[in-house]
This record gives C-alpha cells, sequence and structure tokens, in this order.
C-alpha cells in the first residue's frame, strides 16, 4: 500500500533509454489512477487537479522514469502529455514516465467536459485521445492496485486496516484517493493540504458515516484524503465503503470493521476469530463448491414471456498468502449483509482479482448426486488457473420453467483427492425458493431513486441475494457494472441505495431487450467440509429469478 503512495510522492526515479515508434494511446486507454474506471462508467471521468494514468505502447522509456523532487515537470524523459478541453490548453504534470504507462497529475485549471490529449516524444506525437473531466470523480487506491477490494484506508497513524488489524466503531479512519476537484496555488510545486468544501458523503456498508476532513495529503500532489469516523453497527471482514459525490459515486472498495474490544474482524458463516489469527500468520488453503440455479425471464420477439432455468456447478480451490489475505476481494466467499458490492466489467474481456492465489488441484471432478442422478464437474486447466464448473441441466430442460436437476432435495458432493486437495463428502439442502412479490412492479429503475425489493418465503436459515447489472451495450469493448447486496431471508424487503444504483450505467435497448437486468434469491447458510490440503472448505447454493429491466 505504502509503495504505491511512496510511487506518487516521488520517491524515486530510473534512467531511460531512446524512442523508437510514435506513442499510441487506444480508445480508453485515460484512467483515474486509483479507480481504474473503464470509459464509459458513471465515474469514468478525470477530476480536476487529479492523478490519472494514461495506457498504451511507446508512451516513454524504458526502463520507467520518475522525478526526484518538485516540481513536477511536465516533461520526463523525453515524454510530455498536453490536454485540450474547450479552448483551455495545458500540459500534465508528469508522475511516471514508462514505455507502457504515464501517471500524470491533471492541471486543475482544465475545465469540465470533453477532452482530450496527445503524447509526444522524441519519436512523434500520438493521436488525440477522448476523455471526460469532471470538477469532482473520486477515486480509492485499492491495497491491489486494481481499484477494487480492500481500499487504501488506514488509521490516524497511517496503519492500514487488515483482517487482524481491523477498525472499531468510533475510530478516525483515511481513505487515500484523488479527484476530489481542483485546487488554487502551485500544485506542482509541492502538497496543498486544507480542508474543502467538496460535498463529499461516505458510505460503510448502508450507513453514512460522519466526514471530518476531505481535502489533499500533507505529503504530495494531486493525493487525497478523506477522514470518517467509522459508524456504529457495521462490522465484517469486507465492508464496502462508497465515496459519493452529488451523483457520482467511487470505485467500491471494502475495509475491515470488528466488533468493540477485538481487532479481528468476522463474518456470518465464516472464519472464526481464531481461525484468521492463525491464517493471518500462515495464509490458507480454501475450498468452495457453489451450486447455482437462475431462472431467466425473457419477453422475446414473437415469441412472448419465455422463462428458463439454467443449473450450475462450480468449485475451486485456492491457497493464499498472508499478505495475500488482506488484498484479495473475497478469499472466503463471506457475505455483508444488509450491504451491497459494485464491480466493473467490459463485454469480451474477463476481469479478475488481481491478487492471484496459487490455484490446488482436487482431482478430476467433483461430483454432484442428486434425484437427479450423479453429475461432473470437469476440471478446467488455463494456465495456472485450476477450476471446475459444469453444466447440470441444460437451460432448455427448464423451458417454461420446468423441472431442473436443481429442484428442492439434498445434494451430495464428492472430491476424488487430487495431488493438492484430498478426497472429501459434504451434503447441501436446496430449499423451495423464495417469492419475488414485487418483480412484476419493478419495469425501470431510476438509479437516483433507489430500488426497494420485497419477497417473502425462502430459506428461513439462509439469506437474499440481489443482483443487478447493466452494460452500455453488447459489442466488445461495451463496460458495465454488476452489484451484489445480501439481507437476512426474514427481513422481507430491501432497498438498493442510490449510490449503488449510480454506480452502473444507464441500460440501452438492444433488438427490443434491455442490457440491464435484476435478480433476486437465495444464498443460502454456508456449510462446511475438510479435506487434508485445506484450511477451510465451504458448500453452498442460490437460487434466483432473473429478469430484463431498464436502468436509468
Amino acid at each position: 500500500m505504502m509503495k504505491r503512495i511512496g510511487l506518487l510522492c516521488l520517491t524515486f526515479s530510473a534512467a531511460g533509454s531512446l524512442f523508437g515508434q510514435a506513442p499510441v494511446v487506444p480508445a480508453g486507454g485515460v484512467v483515474n489512477a486509483a479507480s481504474y474506471a473503464f470509459a464509459g462508467l458513471p465515474s469514468a471521468a478525470i477530476g480536476q487537479g487529479s492523478i490519472f494514468a494514461i495506457f498504451g505502447s511507446n508512451l516513454g522509456p524504458t526502463p520507467f522514469v520518475q522525478p526526484s523532487a518538485y516540481p513536477i515537470p511536465t516533461s520526463l524523459g523525453g515524454t510530455s502529455v498536453r490536454v485540450t478541453s474547450g479552448s483551455t490548453s495545458g500540459s500534465a504534470f508528469l508522475f511516471l514516465a514508462s514505455a507502457g504507462q504515464i501517471t500524470a497529475l491533471l492541471p486543475s485549471n482544465i475545465p469540465a467536459g470533453t477532452a482530450t490529449l496527445t503524447v509526444t516524444t522524441s519519436a512523434g506525437t500520438s493521436a488525440p485521445a477522448s476523455f471526460q473531466v469532471a470538477a469532482n470523480s473520486f477515486g480509492t487506491f485499492a491495497a491491489n492496485s486494481g481499484g477494487s477490494g480492500p481500499g487504501v484506508i488506514t488509521n490516524a497513524d497511517y496503519q492500514a486496516f487488515g483482517l487482524n488489524t481491523a477498525a472499531n466503531s468510533g475510530q478516525a479512519a483515511v481513505i487515500w484517493g484523488t479527484g476530489l476537484g481542483p485546487v488554487a496555488g502551485n500544485e506542482a510545486g509541492a502538497a496543498l493540504p486544507g480542508d474543502t468544501t467538496v460535498p463529499v458523503e461516505v458510505f460503510v456498508g448502508t450507513v453514512k458515516a460522519n466526514v471530518t476532513y476531505r481535502g489533499r495529503s500533507g505529503c504530495c500532489a494531486g493525493l487525497d484524503q478523506i477522514v470518517f469516523t467509522v459508524p456504529a453497527g457495521v462490522t465484517g471482514c469486507r465492508v464496502p465503503v462508497t465515496i459519493k459525490i452529488n451523483n457520482t459515486v467511487s470505485n467500491n472498495t471494502t475495509m475491515a470493521i470488528a466488533p468493540t474490544g477485538t481487532r479481528t474482524c468476522s463474518d456470518p458463516g465464516g472464519p472464526s476469530s481464531s481461525d484468521l489469527q492463525k491464517f493471518s500468520q500462515n495464509g490458507a488453503a480454501t475450498g468452495v463448491v457453489a451450486l447455482a440455479r437462475t431462472a431467466v425471464t425473457l419477453t422475446v420477439p414473437f415469441l412472448g414471456t419465455i422463462t428458463t432455468n439454467a443449473d450450475i456447478g462450480s468449485a475451486t480451490f485456492s491457497r493464499y498468502t498472508p499478505a495475500q489475505l488482506d488484498s484479495a476481494g473475497n478469499p472466503f466467499n463471506s457475505i455483508q449483509l444488509g450491504a451491497c458490492t459494485v464491480t466493473y466489467n467490459k463485454v469480451g474481456v474477463t476481469i479478475n482479482d488481481p491478487t492471484t492465489p496459487k490455484f490446488l488441484d482436487a482431482g478430476a471432478a467433483i461430483n454432484v448426486n442428486g434425484a437427479g442422478g450423479l453429475k461432473p464437474l470437469p476440471k478446467l486447466v488455463a494456465g495456472p488457473t485450476i477450476s471446475y464448473s459444469g453444466l447440470l441441466s441444460s437451460p432448455s430442460g427448464g423451458l417454461g420453467g420446468g423441472p431442473g436437476y436443481l429442484d428442492p432435495g439434498t445434494f451430495s458432493i464428492t472430491g476424488p483427492g487430487g495431488p493438492d486437495v484430498g478426497a472429501f463428502t459434504g451434503s447441501i439442502t436446496v430449499t423451495t425458493p423464495l417469492n419475488w412479490t414485487n418483480s412484476a412492479a419493478i419495469t425501470d429503475v431510476t438509479r437516483a431513486n433507489g430500488q426497494t425489493v420485497t419477497w417473502t418465503g425462502g430459506d428461513p436459515t439462509g439469506n437474499v441475494v440481489i443482483v443487478g447489472a447493466s452494460i452500455s451495450g453488447t459489442d466488445p469493448g461495451s463496460v458495465g457494472a454488476t452489484f451484489t447486496c445480501y439481507a437476512k431471508s426474514g427481513d422481507g424487503s430491501f432497498t438498493i441505495p442510490a449510490q449503488v444504483l449510480l454506480a452502473v450505467p444507464p441500460s440501452v435497448i438492444v433488438q427490443t431487450v434491455s442490457t440491464g437486468s435484476l435478480a433476486v434469491g437465495i444464498f443460502s447458510a454456508p456449510k462446511t467440509f475438510t479435506a487434508t490440503g485445506l484450511d477451510i472448505g465451504y458448500l453452498f447454493n442460490t437460487n434466483l429469478t432473473l429478469k430484463n429491466l431498464n436502468y436509468r
């Protein structure tokens, strides 16, 4: 974490080499340096006076070059960046120049609106690359340097919160990011700390926290701090934290919050506090087996309304180092009741957690056995990644919502054992699905207003999961976001907050079908299983009802 901040504080430099070809900045190559929000997402604009990254080719020298002292230069290792918005042009201040990436500070006087930039080296000047500038567009730095998972959120002494160094309610916490807005003064000459009047709202889970400072840090140009008080009544190892300024929200990161009296976090159905203390010293090998049914309802031209069930099984087995447990998105597949997480996605691109564990081999296939017979989940190997996945019943088999493999009943799960994980056996009970009572009434969602979902029934010992998604189109490169919320089955309703919905882009209609969707259903209480080679294993099932709708 502090290495990332140190990089922005100009702590070291490297020599460069000669340029060969003219620089190239592809479409979407300009992003917030903390959130990495894809161009086209609601949070993708670059805030005035913020740190941003340019990705491309032939952008600078190899190896990279950084300045060693203030003032921050406008030319670095032979690379310069010119930004134009409206009738105003200016040179970006450069923190880093390399062949594949430039990290820079956008001058505060560049007007909001559609802007372009060019990169110039001794080999030539790139074609103009378009991006959006906004007065405020905050991004939170993440421990994985990828804009997701645990955020760079510290205590007042700048020590990061983690599984065994969790925050407590009432404690001051500091969010590190960039994009709060412009500043006056010589921003290239030094850090310019000072509280601002920017209307910053911090949500911890769904609870609004008290903000006591929002402005530049005292260490580094362009680096912002938001200081808030950890609210009462919120605990968990991956509590979502979102920053909202007017109707623009940040990327979704998380923090660990423990009950008063301890610094070790915990989650319902997750590892115990004593286990987490052990894992933080030794790392952890985890196994997760999931059975999932999704009943999809679509209105198709000439065919009318069609419902089809898709039953899928999957499993992964992974080993995390102690450091990875504090940077990975969700190593124990834990849930945060009463809260929502948001992830970004892009058509045709696989988005993975930058924190990559060692994947474990549990044998040739994981077997699922129920009333419909034995179904294998074959092993899939792609480079270092090992996973298990299989279709338990084809969507056509459930056409019209008819019977499928994952109908209510008990299912046994067996693993034959492999080089890394020993043989195991477990079982899980699939219960009757819940009734999403206001499904028919939800056809359009106004993102800024929030949306209430209601239900009856379901697994009384389990939870309810609500999953929504919207994407800007269906062509490769179209961008979108997915949110996942959890509630207790007995609650009967949950309101998806505006700060969650505002993170997804408005949906579009493609051949009469919307690119937005909402699903509501059961998320069972996890059951554990044991196997040699694993520290902890979980079995769970989901049963979702999904429909298309419009996000506006």
